[in-house]
């Protein structure tokens, strides 16, 4: 009785112990799986001969940890195959980090991009894009198959890439810092709506900024009408030190569509000419101040350099000083003053100044100018002129004679 008793008991016992040690194994199975997803909206995509792929990849996080998606790509030999940034500055990049639930319109998407080598021949090219973990895990790989075709004709070209850019004045004109406009028309050319990304390549340093004709908010982003054409503002402001002429590319993209249109900008750089004093540029020496003696020349110490962005040419050194002085100024020329920017050093002036003889004491002035092709500075020294101290010491000498000869009339008559 008592045996059988113990049975259904043990029995249960058992089975208890069977489905908490199945739990225990299944939690962290569950628990770690990753919610990462990546794909594409196009799969299978054709591109012309010589045209440049580009196709957008979408990458979420449903889950409830960060994750850093690790990206690369198997295919072809000379494709330059590459994952970029979608929006400007288009950058390329290797991984992507993804927030918690990051999903639906936080979706982060990147651009994958590739161009056939020029020697390709008409075939169907697959590819594979790899995701990974950040402990090398794959989380997905994503088959494309790229068909590569012939150029096609003008209308084929003109249907499958959907856009098209133009400016009336591609090169324009300006100085350092000053912002200019170009006007660029979008044409979309597919018969339904597009969303067009705007973007552009410039160098380090160069401000650009998209706004809708005669508004003044910055966009990033415009929304053309099928076979519509919208004209916006691409402002570009150069640097200070920018010069010459320089390559800026608008990018406009929509979908896998991408389109170029090359601008230029021409920096006319202005110089700007200083001159100033030993104490002013090293803290140390004279000042625009300075004390000479009559009949004695001293030596002076200035400096000139240029601040602009754009060199001096021919420039001259000169003095004005007043009726019988000597003045000389080393160099008198200098064939080309660079910026300082460029030269990181100011120019060394030698100012030699001798006031003439038996000068009266007092305050004069002496102007140093320097003059160039584009334009001049000057700068006004105070002189302040001394006796020299021989005819003090010519004064003594006399004064000593007169004294002892007095003392001698005196000794001769104390004598008497």
């Amino acid at each position: 009785m008592m045996a059988a008793g113990l049975l259904p008991r043990r029995r249960f016992l058992l089975i208890t112990g069977i489905l908490t040690v199945a739990l225990i194994s299944v939690a962290p199975i569950g628990f770690g799986q990753r919610a990462v997803n990546i794909y594409t909206d196009y799969p299978s995509v054709v591109i012309h001969e010589g045209k440049e792929l580009s196709l957008d990849i979408h990458l979420t996080n449903a889950g409830g940890q960060e994750e850093e998606v690790l990206l690369s790509v198997e295919g072809p030999d000379g494709w330059n195959a590459r994952f970029e940034t979608s929006s400007y500055p288009m950058i390329q990049i290797q991984a992507v980090s993804l927030r918690p639930g990051q999903t639906g319109k936080d979706a982060v998407t990147i651009r994958f991009k590739a161009r056939p080598p020029a020697d390709s021949p008409p075939d169907v090219y697959p590819f594979t894009l790899i995701a990974k973990g950040k402990d090398g895990t794959v989380i997905r790989k994503i088959p494309i198959e790229v068909t590569l075709t012939g150029e096609g004709s003008a209308e084929e070209a003109s249907t499958d890439e959907g856009l098209e850019l133009s400016t009336d004045y591609p090169s324009l004109q300006a100085a350092p810092g000053d912002q200019i406009s170009f006007d660029v028309r979008i044409q979309n050319k597919a018969s339904d709506e597009r969303v067009v990304d705007l973007g552009a390549i410039a160098p380090l340093g160069w401000r650009i900024a998209f706004v809708p004709r005669y508004q003044s908010q910055q966009i990033t982003s415009i929304k053309i009408g099928g076979n519509g054409t919208e004209t916006i503002r691409v402002q570009v402001t150069p640097p200070m030190t920018a010069s010459g002429d320089v390559p800026i590319t608008f990018v406009a993209r929509t979908g896998s569509v991408e389109e170029k249109l090359d601008l230029t900008v021409t920096v006319h750089g202005e110089p700007d000419l200083k001159l100033g004093t030993e104490a002013e540029i090293t803290g140390t020496g004279e000042t625009r101040n300075i004390r000479a003696t009559e009949g004695r020349e001293r030596t002076y110490t200035f400096y000139l350099w240029n601040e602009g962005t754009a060199p001096l040419h021919d420039l001259h050194l000169f003095a004005s000083k007043p009726q019988d002085w000597e003045v000389t100024v080393e160099p008198e020329r200098i064939d080309v003053l660079d910026p300082i920017s460029q030269t990181r050093k100011p120019e060394a002036i030698t100012v030699k100044i001798r006031p003439r003889s038996r000068a009266i004491p007092g305050d004069y002035q002496v102007t140093i100018t320097a003059a160039a092709q584009e334009q001049h500075d000057h700068i006004d020294i105070r002189v302040s002129v001394g006796s020299s101290m021989k005819w003090g010491w010519i004064g003594v000498g006399i004064v000593l004679v007169v004294v002892a000869g007095l003392v001698g009339i005196f000794v001769r008559l104390g004598r008497r």
